[in-house]
């Protein structure tokens, strides 16, 4: 044999060592998922985030009724201190001094 003979081999047999026999295809379809299992993985998936989103309309919904809870609160904490400071304001005008317990 000649040398671009050889080279011609040697370059077919890299290739046929590189090809995929019947054996191998086989066993490449039969770990593939199948399309009836894509479709129930996507439903399972839907069906979830629906799950999902609907239980973060809930959270959302209750942190905004917090929140407004929370508003109303701090609303109150002011007029209670301003409610304070006109108390001391007549107690100093009028003399009377505060005792606070310890």
């Amino acid at each position: 044999m000649d040398k671009d003979t050889s080279e011609i081999i040697d370059t077919l047999n890299v290739i046929l060592a590189k090809m995929a026999s019947k054996d191998d295809i086989a066993e490449l379809r039969a770990e593939m998922a199948t399309k009836r299992e894509l479709t129930e993985l996507r439903e399972e998936m839907r069906a979830g985030f629906l799950e999902l989103r609907s239980e973060l309309k809930d959270i959302r919904q209750r942190l905004d009724e917090l929140d407004a809870s929370v508003g109303n609160i701090s609303g109150f904490a002011k007029e209670i201190d301003h409610l304070i400071e006109r108390v001391s304001a007549i107690e100093t005008h009028l003399g009377i001094e505060r005792k606070i317990a310890a």
